[in-house]
């Protein structure tokens, strides 16, 4: 993140605002977030200025977890 998440959420928000489609990339920190996926997914999911996020998983296992987790972050969020 080039700048405070503050400072780079309002300029997400004025992007969507004016008819850009938004992705979220790298939404666990670019892997420094990866043990608190739960508090990062439910973080993504909340903002309403994004419309779509990318995940890597290092493993099928990984991977299927995740895809638990996303609906239920999106209940919570």
């Amino acid at each position: 993140m080039d700048a405070s998440p503050d400072v780079v959420i309002g300029v997400l928000k004025q992007m969507k605002a004016s008819g850009k489609g938004i992705i979220g990339m790298k939404i666990f920190g670019a892997g420094k977030l990866r043990g608190k996926p739960d508090e990062c997914l439910q973080f993504a999911l909340g903002l309403d200025c994004v419309d779509v996020f990318t995940i890597g998983a290092e493993s099928r296992s990984e991977m299927e977890d995740l895809v638990k987790k996303i609906p239920a972050a999106s209940v919570r969020g």
